[in-house]
């Protein structure tokens, strides 16, 4: 009686974890904005072949739910894409990381800046934006830029 009993226990644990799992995502990389890619293995390699860079990251501010990356270097605006990692941290506050690359393989020097907008509903969602750090990686060298709630950016 107690075997039938335990079989019978391990049987429903077993049909719940089946049918609790949600279905994985046949495509890792989504593109949420013409700038804005959801994406932790872009993201992951990205950061990991950074070297001595062909942009710097200037300043970060947030405007409700839009994010402004100062950048100096590059070409052209439009060669500029934000990688989020597809995370958030619900941390406090939480955190969301992001790294931005320039797509163009031409090197233009540092004399041009330039603003990349992201709209950061299309990361957080239904959340505040206000409510978290937005840690901002620099894709061609190691320059990281973190936003905080209350506005101040911290340099890591």
């Amino acid at each position: 009686m107690k075997t039938n009993l335990i079989y019978a226990a391990f049987a429903l644990l077993f049909c719940f974890a089946i049918t609790s799992c949600e279905k994985s995502d046949n495509n890792p990389e989504t593109v949420l904005e013409n700038n804005l890619l959801r994406s932790a293995e872009k993201y992951a390699e990205l950061v990991e072949k950074r070297n001595d860079g062909d942009f710097n990251i200037e300043d970060i501010k947030r405007n409700d739910n839009m994010l402004t990356i100062t950048v100096k270097g590059g070409c052209n605006q439009d060669d500029f894409h934000v990688v989020w990692d597809g995370s958030i941290m619900f941390s406090s506050p939480g955190q969301i990381n992001l790294v931005l690359n320039n797509k163009s393989q031409e090197d233009c020097g540092l004399e041009k800046q330039f603003d990349i907008n992201v709209d950061l509903s299309k990361v957080v969602g239904k959340y505040d934006a206000k409510d978290f750090i937005f840690n901002v990686a620099n894709g061609s060298k190691k320059q990281d830029k973190s936003l905080n709630p209350n506005g101040s950016v911290k340099i890591k």
